[in-house]
């Protein structure tokens, strides 16, 4: 009988990898104040993601650049609160026009599995991509993450920063192997 060495990976070095995806989402992600206090925990849905993108059932893109994302820097708001009402409307204007352009169909809040997303982006034979502008819910992202296989998900920071996630494989299904 052949015996192969098991590769998987180590308890500490998963953990470790685990930590670190956490780290990352808890200073990036823009997260909606909950009404209720405590009615979720945090870190817990931070954990699942952070699992998600290990596993490599999701990918994470962090995006950066140093001038806006979007072209057209002359439709974003030159005063008043970053992530109030006119600068959310804005880049929601900016970011529907940039896809316009390109040939994308574009739809204002869109239904997802779970809630609304600002923006749905969709062109035959390509990833349908739902854009999220500003705060999000976190439970929100991660009902979605976990059931919306084959989507993609833009989180926007700010005019010269987002984060991508791609589904690759939607949910915590047990796997064996045979």
């Amino acid at each position: 009988m052949n015996h192969q060495k098991s590769k998987s990976l180590t308890w500490e070095v998963v953990e470790k990898a685990i930590s670190k995806e956490i780290n990352w989402l808890r200073r990036t992600i823009i997260k909606t104040p909950y009404r209720k206090e405590n009615e979720f925990c945090d870190e817990c849905i931070y954990r699942r993601i952070a699992i998600l993108i290990v596993s490599g059932k999701i990918k994470a893109k962090d995006i950066k650049s140093r001038v806006c994302l979007w072209g057209n820097q002359n439709l974003l708001p030159q005063e008043g609160k970053k992530h109030g009402k006119e600068w959310h409307s804005r880049m929601m204007k900016l970011i529907s026009e940039y896809f316009k352009s390109s040939g994308y169909d574009v739809t204002i809040e869109p239904k997802l599995n779970m809630g609304r997303a600002d923006l749905g982006i969709y062109k035959e034979n390509e990833r349908d991509l739902f854009v999220e502008i500003g705060t999000i819910s976190l439970y929100k992202l991660l009902f979605n993450l976990e059931s919306m296989e084959g989507s993609d998900f833009l989180l926007v920071l700010s005019q010269n920063r987002a984060i991508e996630f791609s589904v690759i494989k939607a949910g915590y299904k047990q796997e064996t192997t045979k």
